[in-house]
């Protein structure tokens, strides 16, 4: 599926928002390890606490069962790394003393930037759903428009009507699902042609009609969930020949 410039502009526009978070990540990531590098002593032990509270988790997931010596063991060490962790503790808030106002002021602001960053992912989750989903549809519309032009033929073809009745019914399924996704066609014929909506491939001298107004619908358009998707395809009423002839 050819990307249009809808799709790339996206695209682009999610990578930017990304790198920019990317960059903002990093920054903070920065400074929490410039913070961290003032209690490195104590990041260790601490690291050392955790990884052997892990490893005594993994052990009690194993699959058998502990004697009695194995759980006092167990025991022992959960109360030895308990007991280890306590004086740690009190160390880092030692050395923490008199962060807490500067602590809760950017804890607050990284609260508020979570939210923010909360509702853009849950936008961008949501166009990203949108611009698959317009790329399905996008595809379908080849298959729409076939069918479409075989029921007119059928309709011309008396021996046809059974056939006609099964592709009646596929169009119908067909145009509920993705109507119901939010694809709708746009209108044009007896309109004023709109650039934004109509593509001209054909002009005709016509003097019942204003100038510039569509005659005839050549191939539908689609808009989805309000986006054009693809412009109607439409010849349009002129009052004097164009020089060098029709288009």
């Amino acid at each position: 599926m050819t990307e249009t410039k809808d799709e790339v502009a996206t695209k682009k526009d999610f990578e930017e928002r990304l790198d920019r978070l990317l960059n903002r990540a990093d920054a903070c990531s920065k400074s929490v390890e410039a913070e961290l590098g003032r209690l490195k002593s104590i990041k260790g032990e601490l690291n050392a606490l955790v990884k052997e509270s892990r490893r005594i988790k993994l052990k009690l997931k194993e699959e058998h069962e502990f004697s009695e010596e194995e759980l006092e063991e167990l025991s022992d060490t959960i109360e030895i790394l308990e007991e280890t962790f306590e004086p740690k503790r009190k160390k880092a808030e030692e050395v923490l003393r008199g962060k807490e106002a500067e602590y809760l002021t950017s804890l607050q602001y990284l609260k508020a930037e979570f939210e923010n960053y909360k509702r853009r992912a849950e936008k961008e989750k949501r166009e990203f759903g949108d611009y698959l989903l317009e790329g399905f549809i996008r595809d379908l519309l080849p298959i729409k428009d076939a069918l479409e032009v075989a029921i007119r033929h059928a309709k011309e073809n008396e021996q046809s009507e059974g056939l006609l009745r099964g592709m009646v019914r596929e169009q119908k399924q067909i145009t509920e699902l993705v109507t119901r996704e939010g694809l709708e066609e746009i209108q044009a014929e007896g309109l004023q042609f709109d650039p934004f909506r109509h593509e001209v491939v054909s002009r005709q001298v016509v003097e019942h009609h204003p100038e510039n107004t569509v005659i005839e619908v050549l191939r539908k358009g689609y808009l989805f969930r309000g986006k054009v998707i693809r412009p109607a395809m439409v010849k349009i009423a002129i009052k004097e020949q164009i020089e060098g002839g029709h288009e």
